[in-house]
């Protein structure tokens, strides 16, 4: 393109107050001409409903370009209660957002759920030990509310947050792992999230610890996720719940590090294995035990580095993610701005 219609293009995007001039540029040498002028996106040049789901609780929030979120919203929600009252709390629950967000122009929303999501069709997928059947929540929401609507699961947004708006922005490979409630995973390949088949990719707390372990609600055996989640240390401290574990791990209590300790060197051992078959440069840990100078990164490390020789020969770094708390709502505002506005996907 000829600078002419560069300059059309930039003067077109700052009209419709897309972009923001955010003043000269210095520059290395002088030169004829206009100086530079440094160009980002203006803050309200897409606002998305974000809604974000664990094991416990929904979340809604309101963000920006940056990825900058604001909770509008969170509550309580039991599975057991049947899928039909779920669909409808989810439904009211972000009708009320919307109104209370008039003065904003919400250009689509994204979805960070618990299990299988069909991603290209919009499809919440069943859960049998709880008689749900598959669901086309993507399009039953289009329809409801009235704007566009794209669901995936919710460690995938997570990853695709990280891409959008931390670490992974100058990445082109990574791994996301989440270590909550349950364990999941997202991985980056060649600047694009990796899905995998119909139902994605990512189980790595489904991958196999121990084969002659406790049977998991997936139906194997000895899944990871039942020896290193925030549950199953939980249990294995007999705490009260992951709260009681947490305080515990900040107050320095030896027997909750030791535990952490212990999760951390299991993660890293399945990493490993994981790490041998297909290497990334970065691995990024996230939940609310991820945080630099943890028991649990150091031992993911050390187990890590001991078991692969490939992380050994080309090094991989662990770090923890730098969204914070907000990586769920941050996540599914990047599930909607990265294919309603960068990709202008419809789907479902």
């Amino acid at each position: 393109m000829t600078p002419a219609t560069i300059s059309n293009l930039i003067s077109e995007l700052l009209d419709e107050t897309l972009v923001m001039e955010k003043g000269n540029l210095e520059e290395d040498r002088r030169r004829a001409g206009r100086k530079s002028v440094a160009l980002a996106f203006h803050p309200n040049a897409c606002n998305t409903l974000a809604v974000h789901m664990n094991a416990r609780e929904v979340q809604i929030g309101l963000a920006n370009i940056h990825g900058t979120v604001q909770t509008l919203r969170r509550y309580e929600i039991s599975l057991e209660s049947g899928q039909s009252a779920f669909i409808e709390r989810l439904i009211s629950e972000i009708d009320a957002c919307i109104a209370e967000s008039e003065e904003v122009t919400i250009a689509a929303i994204g979805l960070g759920l618990v299990g299988l999501v069909h991603f290209e069709s919009g499809t919440y997928l069943s859960k049998d030990h709880l008689g749900w059947k598959d669901v086309p929540l993507a399009a039953l929401l289009r329809e409801r509310l009235g704007l566009p609507v794209y669901i995936d699961n919710n460690i995938r947004t997570m990853t695709m947050g990280e891409k959008m708006f931390g670490a992974g922005r100058t990445l082109t490979d990574f791994l996301l792992i989440y270590i909550g409630p349950g364990i999941g995973s997202g991985l980056v390949i060649g600047d694009r999230l990796y899905r995998g088949g119909s139902t994605g990719a990512g189980e790595f707390g489904h991958m196999t610890y121990n084969p002659d372990g406790p049977i998991c609600h997936c139906g194997n055996r000895g899944c990871l996720e039942r020896y290193t989640s925030l549950t199953a240390i939980a249990s294995e401290l007999d705490a009260l719940d992951e709260e009681e574990l947490l305080n515990r791990v900040r107050q320095s209590d030896r027997q909750a590090h030791e535990a952490v300790s212990r999760a951390g060197r299991r993660i890293g051992t399945v990493l490993a294995s994981y790490l041998n078959m297909f290497h990334v440069p970065k691995v990024m840990v996230a939940g609310p035990l991820a945080e630099e100078g943890s028991p649990l990164l150091e031992e993911i490390r050390r187990e890590l580095y001991d078991r692969s020789y490939l992380a050994r020969r080309e090094r991989v770094e662990v770090a923890a993610s730098e969204l914070g708390e907000n990586i769920g709502l941050i996540g599914a505002a990047a599930l909607a701005q990265w294919n309603e506005v960068f990709e202008h996907r419809r789907l479902g």
